[in-house]
């Protein structure tokens, strides 16, 4: 089967993840963590691109960084993956994040976005590549929003996510939800609705073909339209885990791969529900990705748990 050829579009930046004891953080002059730090080329964008080119997918990455040190790494990283770029040098810095993530395995993040939610994507520079992809994924950035209409116009299918939305009418979210195919995002926020009910509800209000909901250690849950179906997935363990920054990016890009090659939308989940399990089992959030072949041997040994939530 031919090679399917996926634009992403989305954050690019540096990342470290610094292991903490606990939280909160008692203030102590300094520390040893020997080992306990991790720095890395990350972003939802790279994590999506290099996971999809793991897993077989031609990949056209694009997004925005600054011209520096950083900038450069970035440049680097993805030429040793062997993925295909077209990154703007248009910011004064690149953006630089840092996780914190304790014993637990809860994580505190504090990005630096830099100047990243300033600048946007010019189309018609982003058009010839947009028109040979399979599909476009463009992340919840707002250099983007002048992507969404314009690819919906080429007729090319549009997978985003949205991560963290407190309802329907999200206003930041509100253009990416509207433009989606196939929309992911995650519970949290969401703890006093019920899921399958807001599901139903942003299905009615954006008619996206398939919605997947992220519930982190409770696993996910899958709204597929054609089908009139919600069902969920209990969460897996396929080995022990390090810490789950990136786990969202992963689970994304494995649904994708799998979707495209016309499986049924609850296999994608599954497959995708194992991708993440294993890459959850190292630290960096664009590490521990399993190729095809790894994936579905692995997954074979895995006993899942689905259930049929609604119809609708």
């Amino acid at each position: 089967m031919k090679k399917k050829t996926i634009y992403v579009s989305g954050l690019v930046n540096f990342e470290t993840i610094l292991n903490v004891k606990s939280f909160p953080i008692y203030y102590f002059p300094i520390d040893y963590p020997f080992f306990g730090t991790t720095s890395s080329v990350s972003g939802t964008a790279y994590n999506i691109s290099k996971a999809m080119k793991t897993l077989g997918d031609n990949v056209i990455l694009s997004s925005h960084v600054g011209d520096d040190l950083l900038g450069k790494t970035i440049a680097l990283e993805t030429k040793s993956n062997r993925i295909t770029t077209s990154i703007k040098k248009s910011l004064e810095q690149t953006p630089n994040i840092v996780v914190l993530v304790d014993s637990s395995m809860n994580a505190e993040t504090y990005c630096d976005l830099k100047d990243v939610q300033e600048v946007t994507t010019d189309f018609e520079e982003e058009k010839e590549k947009i028109e040979k992809s399979d599909l476009v994924v463009l992340c919840n950035n707002n250099f983007n929003r002048t992507l969404l209409k314009k690819t919906k116009e080429l007729g090319k299918k549009i997978a985003t996510d949205v991560h963290i939305i407190g309802d329907v009418n999200d206003a930041f979210n509100q253009d990416f939800m509207k433009y989606a195919d196939i929309l992911f995002l995650s519970s949290r926020g969401l703890e006093h609705y019920n899921y399958e009910d807001f599901l139903i509800k942003l299905y009615n209000h954006y008619h996206n073909e398939i919605i997947v909901l992220g519930e982190g250690r409770e696993g996910a849950m899958i709204l597929d339209s054609k089908k009139r179906i919600i069902y969920h997935i209990d969460a897996i363990t396929v080995r022990d885990i390090v810490n789950t920054v990136g786990s969202r990016d992963a689970l994304v890009s494995a649904f994708l791969h799998f979707y495209l090659k016309g499986l049924d939308s609850l296999e994608c989940l599954k497959l995708a529900e194992v991708f993440t399990s294993f890459k959850i089992g190292v630290s960096g959030s664009a590490q521990g990705f399993l190729t095809e072949k790894g994936l579905k041997t692995l997954a074979k040994t895995v006993d899942f748990a689905v259930y049929e939530i609604a119809k609708f």
